[in-house]
């Protein structure tokens, strides 16, 4: 799958729907635009997955030994809440008002696409989480990808 770019601002309407931005959603795979599954992610946000994206976590999970307390409860966790979602015939997604509940989603919203999947952020927290004065993006980007062998 080609890895998805662009932050994108949406409005919510009053029934949780977005529209679906036509430039994101170009990006999609032939077949993958409009079937997804939406769920709770980390850092106070919702994650769409394309659906081969979703099955591709499914199948990590499945490895899991759960026997094991840790992986139970991550699986839980992770799985609680999910649900599959459809664009509709307006181009838009319905976000159901549990999610919305669990992330604080308000009327702004800011689609961020994150390399095979969109995580959907109230547009106020991400601007906060966005603008932490504890990020330090040097320091970040030498620890993170200062590690990574560089191949010419």
């Amino acid at each position: 799958m080609k890895l998805l770019v662009g932050e994108y601002v949406c409005t919510l309407d009053t029934k949780g729907r977005f529209l679906l931005p036509s430039a994101l959603r170009k990006q999609l795979p032939e077949g993958e635009q409009k079937h997804f599954v939406l769920n709770k992610g980390l850092d106070n946000c919702l994650v769409l997955y394309p659906q081969k994206v979703w099955e591709t976590e499914l199948t990590k999970i499945q490895t899991l030994n759960m026997y094991e307390t840790k992986n139970r409860t991550f699986a839980r966790v992770f799985l609680s809440g999910a649900n599959e979602v459809s664009v509709d015939s307006s181009d838009r997604i319905l976000i159901n008002k549990d999610l919305m509940g669990k992330v604080s989603l308000n009327k702004e919203i800011v689609l961020l696409a994150q390399l095979d999947r969109i995580e959907i952020w109230d547009r106020q927290t991400y601007n906060t989480w966005l603008d932490n004065p504890e990020i330090d993006m040097a320091t970040l980007a030498e620890e993170v990808m200062g590690k990574l062998k560089v191949e010419s």
